[in-house]
């Protein structure tokens, strides 16, 4: 199993979960390539390297029952929850600031020798798991290194400036709209133009909010190393306990901190690119005289650099809200052989092909030796090329993760129900276990899943360790 370390420990407010869907998928019971895989990182050991999958929620439902039995048909690790029972600084029923502190008080416990582990944060309520972990890990280092291409074409890449060497590390999910706030935020206007082509979503790109370009920070789902993210999360705490006001609207929004550390990073770096800044107009006064976007008080010494960026492509996490007309669901075993010859020219999509870092992933659904041949036998006999995955046609990326932005009501449509989370609750839906928590998935009124969660609490001194060995 690709397992939390054991010699970590956490505060009162975090609770280690087992998914105990009808087989031990979170158990060491795993294919040991697929522990090879999750554990090499790329030149890594295996002692030094791990994946830490963080759940902030404060308590189950339908929609967390969906994340869950997701992550286990792909094979993701055992989550941690984060604020469980609305324990904590901030009351996670109450605020989204939760995300912020606990999450923070989890990465504290973590000692200096896992600072180069990797973790992966996603909402607990509107996401869903698609492609083994191994494919988001092998993504997150292709990312890495286009990422800081492009800084290193800025001329900016590894200049000490803000506090650290500038670099891109921490990859935040996309938003085709800045929110929340206005035009004159500098999280609006003095973040990096989305690497796409201009026309990306046709002739109007960018004159609405369908047709726009992916430019925004959501803060649904984050990946980086611990450090970094440790780094990050601490600014933006002071951020919150700099900027709270209670009387604004959205005072409660852990995006509008996030957005705003992520602003100040930028501005920096475009003063180090630009020798300067100058923002943009925004409207005009009665005069007629310009009024410009607000720049942020930096403070002499502040550090800025917190290696923060965005997945523009949607190679890590494809967000719903403004996407869902440029999102298909197709299968891959019939793919259509691209021409070798003639002018360069944009794939169609019976072209795209099953992406390589997944076709050589562990089947969905397989099992070890060890599982009850009963359970084996009821178990869907699929390649990865025989499931429905998600296209984004504009990117043409297959996407290993889908965050449901925006109207929360239209999760299910987004999805169709021949998908693998279908295929999964289908299998799964007679199985319960003894005691716990019942989650039901529901789909058109009727119950897909019922299944048995256990909880467990961990105290400040208890050691993490899988509740399977």
């Amino acid at each position: 199993m690709f397992s939390l370390p054991r010699h970590a420990t956490v505060t009162a407010t975090a609770i280690v979960v087992a998914a105990t869907f009808l087989f031990a998928f979170l158990t060491s019971s795993l294919p040991s390539k697929f522990q090879d895989t999750l554990h090499s990182f790329r030149a890594a050991p295996a002692e030094t390297r791990q994946l830490h999958y963080l759940l902030p929620a404060t308590a189950a439902n339908l929609n967390f029952c969906r994340l869950l039995l997701t992550s286990t048909i792909t094979g993701y690790p055992e989550p941690i929850l984060i604020g469980w029972e609305g324990h904590g600084k901030y009351d996670g029923a109450q605020s989204h600031l939760f995300k912020i502190s606990e999450t923070l008080a989890y990465l504290r416990t973590l000692p200096a020798s896992n600072d180069d582990d990797l973790v992966l944060l996603v909402d607990a309520y509107d996401v869903v798991m698609l492609m083994p972990p191994e494919v988001m890990i092998s993504r997150y280092f292709d990312l890495l290194e286009t990422s800081n291409d492009r800084l290193r074409h800025e001329k900016i890449y590894g200049e000490h400036h803000g506090g650290d060497e500038i670099s891109n590390t921490l990859f935040w999910g996309p938003d085709k709209t800045c929110w929340p706030g206005g035009a004159d935020r500098a999280a609006c206007w003095a973040v990096p133009e989305v690497p796409m082509h201009p026309k990306a979503f046709g002739p109007d790109t960018d004159s609405w909010m369908v047709l726009a370009r992916p430019r925004w920070l959501n803060s649904g789902t984050l990946i980086g190393p611990v450090k970094h993210m440790r780094d990050m999360f601490n600014a933006t705490m002071t951020m919150v306990e700099r900027e709270y006001d209670s009387d604004y609207r959205d005072h409660n929004s852990d995006q509008y901190y996030f957005q705003d550390v992520w602003a100040e990073q930028e501005v920096e770096r475009i003063r180090r690119r630009d020798g300067g800044i100058r923002p943009p107009v925004i409207s005009h006064n009665d005069a007629g005289e310009e009024i410009r976007a607000k720049v942020p008080d930096i403070q002499k010494g502040q550090r800025t650099e917190y290696h923060i960026s965005i997945d523009y492509s949607s190679s890590l996490f494809q967000t719903a809200a403004g996407y869902t007309e440029y999102l298909v669901w197709m299968t891959f075993n019939h793919t259509t052989d691209a021409p070798t010859t003639g002018p360069p020219r944009r794939r169609r999509l019976d072209e795209v092909t099953l992406p390589s870092d997944l076709e050589n992933c562990t089947p969905p659904f397989e099992v070890s030796e060890t599982v009850d041949d009963s359970v084996r036998d009821g178990l869907p006999n699929k390649s990865w090329k025989d499931v429905l995955l998600g296209v984004n046609v504009v990117t043409q990326r297959v996407f290993p993760l889908l965050h449901y932005t925006g109207d929360k009501v239209r999760c299910p449509a987004v999805m169709p129900t021949t998908s693998l989370l279908d295929e999964g609750a289908n299998e799964y839906r007679d199985s319960v276990t003894a005691g716990g928590l019942t989650c039901g998935f529901i789909r058109t009124q009727k119950l897909c899943l019922k299944q048995e969660i256990r909880y467990r609490k961990v105290s400040q001194k208890t050691s993490l360790r899988p509740l399977a060995e």
